[in-house]
C-alpha cells in the first residue's frame, strides 16, 4: 500500500474514515453479504462506543511508533 494514502486518509475526520472504510469494504466482491453487513454493523457500534464516551481513538502513529 501507498503511505501517501494512508496518510491522507487519516487526516481524515474518523466518520469520514469510516464511510471510506465502508466505500472500500463494499467494493470487494468476494465478500458474502452476510459478512460485509457484519463489518458495517461492527464499525457502526465502534463509532457508537465512541460518540458516547465508552471507547476512545488512538493514534494510529503513537501506536506504531
Amino acid at each position: 500500500m501507498e503511505n501517501r494514502l494512508l496518510e491522507e486518509a487519516l487526516k481524515m475526520p474518523p466518520g469520514e474514515r469510516v464511510a471510506l472504510a465502508e466505500l472500500i469494504l463494499a467494493s470487494i466482491d468476494h465478500e458474502e453479504e452476510e459478512i460485509r453487513q457484519t463489518w458495517i454493523a461492527e464499525v457502526q457500534d465502534r463509532m457508537k462506543a465512541v460518540r458516547e464516551g465508552r471507547a476512545k481513538l488512538l493514534d494510529f502513529q503513537d501506536l506504531y511508533k
